[in-house]
């Protein structure tokens, strides 16, 4: 098939003989052994697969902000395929930043159809905002969320990312009028349904994962009981959508830096006083990020520059264990203190939306500079930067 510019669109159909039709919009060109057997296990359910990678469709690069900028066509394209091709109620899915292009897609379909058989959509563990702000400034939800009025059912793992923010999102998705729900899998964090060689899926992961095709259809029924949406709603863009790259970030004004009260994995507690009159670096990472645990060594070599000088290096990790974090620690050493956001309430209240992210606090007690992404930490940029502050009077 085809989309509106002329770019031909590949679908991977696996036939089933049910009255449903599951559209996966996928981003991921590796193998992953949970995830096929999870669209193979859909369609022994009795439900008809379709998957579709956009991003080989359009020969675009994988990443994510790649995905999170993609215009709806082509998802509109196979909307009206499935239409035109089949008489089943139809369900999308996607997951992680695809569902913007899924919900940009929908919108754009909207307009023209006269005739719907769409359910709704499910999305695993979206992330529905904009481009990753500076790091200490709050995310902003995308316009398409507020021009959505479509059904949705919203796969939250209950130790994702974005768990915390999930009232945001609800709320702006209700407020255009989308009845949308949100699903809570207990014990699992993003990405639980995808595996490789290096992430093996936990025993929670699998069992989660194998609840998923009786689940989809008795999701698809609460969804297809809403009425259909008699016409798209208007999408007011901001101007502000454009990512902005950003590594080591000056802040023009100099907030003050959030408390915290943590403890490490041994149990013994650390609170913000130890950053009283010294020069504080924050970073808020996790062991299954890889941008942050490649920055490990950095800051190992610069807490080496600053040894036995007034300088704090502090981790903080979000809501993970203290028995994997001292797994973690047993294979790839930490030169600082790590402490452990268990609820990951003071990673919200840094403002923290992506990881790595890390912030500089000067001898006052004022945030003075933030990443949003991991950087090379023993670099001389940074070295003056720490420098400079550390000449600074209390």
């Amino acid at each position: 098939m085809t989309d509106s510019e002329g770019n031909d669109i590949t679908i991977q159909v696996t036939p089933a003989d049910g009255e449903l039709l599951m559209i996966w919009l996928v981003d991921h060109d590796e193998h992953r052994p949970l995830f096929e057997r999870l669209l193979s296990n859909i369609a022994k359910a009795g439900i008809e697969v379709w998957r579709i990678d956009l991003l080989e469709a359009y020969f675009l690069p994988r990443s994510s902000e790649q995905i999170r900028t993609l215009n709806g066509n082509g998802v509109a394209a196979i909307l009206r395929a499935a239409h035109q091709q089949s008489n089943k109620r139809i369900v999308l899915a996607s997951y992680d930043r695809m569902p913007l292009p899924l919900l940009r897609g929908v919108h754009q379909w909207q307009s023209e159809a006269d005739q719907s058989r769409l359910a709704g959509a499910v999305l695993f563990y979206p992330n529905l905002f904009g481009p990753a702000p500076i790091a200490g400034e709050a995310p902003t939800v995308d316009p398409i969320l507020y021009a959505t009025n479509t059904p949705l059912m919203i796969y939250q793992p209950s130790l994702g990312s974005h768990r915390l923010r999930m009232n945001e999102v609800l709320s702006a998705l209700w407020q255009s009028g989308s009845p949308s729900y949100l699903y809570l899998v207990p014990e699992v964090r993003d990405w639980f349904i995808m595996d490789d060689e290096e992430h093996k899926p936990s025993q929670m992961d699998i069992e989660a994962t194998q609840r998923i095709p009786q689940q989809i259809k008795q999701f698809a029924a609460l969804m297809d009981h809403h009425p259909k949406p008699a016409a798209p709603l208007p999408l007011h863009t901001t101007g502000t959508e454009k990512q902005v790259i950003r590594s080591l970030v000056q802040l023009d004004k100099h907030p003050a830096a959030p408390s915290f009260n943590l403890a490490d994995i041994q149990g013994n507690r650390h609170d913000s006083s130890v950053l009283q009159g010294r020069v504080g670096l924050i970073n808020f990472w996790a062991t299954w990020c890889p941008p942050c645990v490649e920055e490990i060594p950095s800051l190992n070599r610069l807490q080496a520059i600053f040894k036995d000088r007034e300088i704090e290096i502090i981790s903080i990790d979000f809501r993970e264990t203290p028995e994997e974090m001292a797994d973690f620690l047993q294979r790839i050493p930490v030169d600082f203190p790590v402490l452990m956001d268990l609820d990951g309430q003071t990673s919200l209240n840094w403002q923290v939306f992506s990881f790595p992210s890390s912030f500089i606090i000067d001898r006052q007690g004022r945030i003075r500079y933030s990443a949003n992404r991991a950087i090379n930490w023993d670099s001389q940029e940074v070295v003056d930067t720490l420098n400079r502050l550390l000449a600074e009077e209390p």
